[in-house]
C-alpha cells in the first residue's frame, strides 16, 4: 500500500498557518515569527515532508532502493530543521556510501539550495529573438543597462542572474532557491508569464512596461514627453517635414507612447500628423535596420528636414545610411535619436539624443528590490525623467539660410 504523499497543505493545517507561511519559511523570507517559523519547520519535520521537487524527483530516480529513499528524506529533513547547519555524520556516512554505489555527480539545483543568504536578483529580458543576439549585436542599451544593473547591485552587496528565458521552470528555480531576494523583467510580459511571477514570495520590478498590474512594481520613463520635446526641439528649429522611425514588439509598450507624444507635438504647433511619414519596423532596433529603413526613405523620394527615431542605435544607422546616399548630417538632414546610450557621443555627428539616464533606472530598480525585499513599502509605479541631450547631428535651419 503506497503512502499518501505529504503536501504543503497538509504541513499547513497540521501547524494550523497558512501555505503561504510554510513557504515563507521554506524560502527564508523574513515575515514570519520565530515562535511560527519553529512550529513550522517541526511539523515539517514529524510529517517528513520535502518542500522541493528536485528532491522529491532526485528520491524518486532511486525508488528502488528504499534505504536510497529514506536518506533522501533524512537529508531534506536535517537541511529543513537546521537551515543550513551541520549535517548529522550518521546520515553523511550514507550519504558517502550511496554516491560511491550509485555513482552519482551532485545536482546543480541541489547545490543551489544549500546557499542560504539571499544576495541575488534575477533579470529576465523579454523579447522574440535570441538574448545574446539583441543584446550584444544589435542594440547597445541592454548591455548598458545591464551593466548598470550589476554595478548598483554590486555597491549593495547583491548579485544579479540573467535569464534568456521565463518559464515555469525558472520561475519553480527562483522560488525554491533561498539565494534570490527579487526579480526584474525588461520588456513586455504576456499573461500567463505573469501568472507565473504572482506565486512568487519576493519582489517583482517590470520595466518599460505600461500595462500596470497591482501584483507588481512597474519603472517607466517619460517616453511621451521625451518625444513631444524633441519634436517641439527640431520644430523651433525650423524642422517642418519630420519622420517617426521606431521598432514594433521591443522592451514594453514604449512605442505607443512615443509615437503619441510625436503625433501631439505636431498638432500642437500647427503640423498634420501624416501615417505615411511614419515608418515602424517588424524587428528590433538595430544599426542595419537603420540603414535599412534609409534606403527605404530615398527609394522611395520623401524629402524630409528631420528624422526622429525611437533609439539611437537605430538613429546612428540612419545617419550612416544617409551619408551613403551623399546626404550631409545636419546640414541637409538633421537626425535625432533616443536612450543615449555610449555610442551617441562618439558617433560622427554626434548624435543629439533624449537621456532616460539608463544608470538611474537601473539604480532605482535594485533600490526598490531591496527596500520591498526588507519589508518596507514602496510605490507601485515610477515614471522616470528624461532630457534633451544637445550635440551635433541637429542643425539649426534658419542659420542655414542666412
Amino acid at each position: 500500500m503506497k503512502t499518501k504523499k505529504v503536501t504543503i497543505k497538509d504541513v499547513a493545517i497540521k501547524a494550523n498557518v497558512s501555505k503561504a507561511t510554510v513557504s515563507y519559511v521554506l524560502n527564508g523570507v523574513d515575515k514570519v515569527s520565530e515562535e511560527t517559523k519553529h512550529r513550522v519547520l517541526e511539523t515539517i519535520d514529524e510529517l517528513g515532508y520535502i518542500p522541493n521537487n528536485t528532491a522529491r524527483d532526485l528520491a524518486k530516480r532511486n525508488s528502488e532502493n528504499e534505504s536510497s529513499h529514506t536518506f533522501y528524506q533524512e537529508f531534506m529533513r536535517s537541511f529543513i530543521k537546521n537551515k543550513v547547519g551541520e549535517i548529522p555524520e550518521e546520515t553523511k556516512k550514507t550519504l558517502l556510501e550511496t554516491i560511491s554505489v550509485k555513482g552519482y555527480l551532485p545536482n546543480s539545483l541541489l547545490n543551489k539550495l544549500v546557499v542560504s543568504t539571499p544576495s541575488k536578483i534575477a533579470v529576465f529580458i523579454e523579447m522574440e529573438r535570441d538574448f545574446k543576439h539583441v543584446l550584444l549585436d544589435q542594440n547597445p542599451f541592454y548591455h548598458e543597462f545591464i551593466s548598470s544593473l550589476e554595478h548598483a547591485a554590486q555597491e549593495r552587496e547583491l548579485s544579479i542572474h540573467v535569464y534568456n528565458k521565463l518559464d515555469n521552470h525558472q520561475c519553480e528555480e527562483i522560488h525554491f532557491n533561498q539565494t534570490y531576494i527579487g526579480v526584474i523583467v525588461v520588456g513586455f510580459l504576456p499573461p500567463h508569464l505573469k501568472i507565473l511571477l504572482r506565486q512568487l514570495a519576493i519582489p517583482v520590478v517590470i520595466v518599460d512596461e505600461y500595462q500596470f498590474d497591482p501584483s507588481f512594481v512597474t519603472i517607466t520613463s517619460e517616453d511621451e514627453k521625451g518625444t513631444y520635446d524633441s519634436i517641439e526641439y527640431l520644430i523651433l528649429r525650423g524642422h517642418k517635414e519630420i519622420a517617426f522611425v521606431g521598432c514594433r514588439n521591443e522592451r514594453g509598450s514604449f512605442m505607443e507612447h512615443r509615437l503619441r507624444g510625436y503625433k501631439n507635438a505636431l498638432e500642437a504647433y500647427g503640423y498634420k500628423y501624416k501615417r505615411q511619414n511614419i515608418y515602424i519596423s517588424d524587428v528590433p532596433h538595430s544599426y542595419e535596420e537603420g540603414i535599412r529603413i534609409t534606403n527605404k526613405i530615398v527609394a522611395d523620394k520623401k524629402k524630409y528636414d528631420a528624422v526622429f527615431c525611437t533609439s539611437d542605435i537605430m538613429a546612428i544607422g540612419l545617419m550612416k545610411g544617409f551619408m551613403k546616399h551623399g546626404y550631409r548630417v545636419p546640414e541637409d538632414i538633421s537626425i535625432m535619436g533616443f536612450d543615449n546610450i555610449q555610442f551617441s557621443k562618439y558617433s560622427n555627428p554626434e548624435l543629439t539624443t533624449v537621456d532616460q539616464s539608463i544608470f538611474m533606472k537601473a539604480e532605482t530598480v535594485v533600490t526598490i528590490i531591496k527596500r520591498k525585499a526588507k519589508g518596507e513599502s514602496v510605490k507601485k509605479s515610477y515614471m522616470l525623467p528624461v532630457s534633451i541631450v544637445e550635440r551635433e547631428s541637429v542643425c539649426n535651419r534658419s542659420d542655414l539660410k542666412e
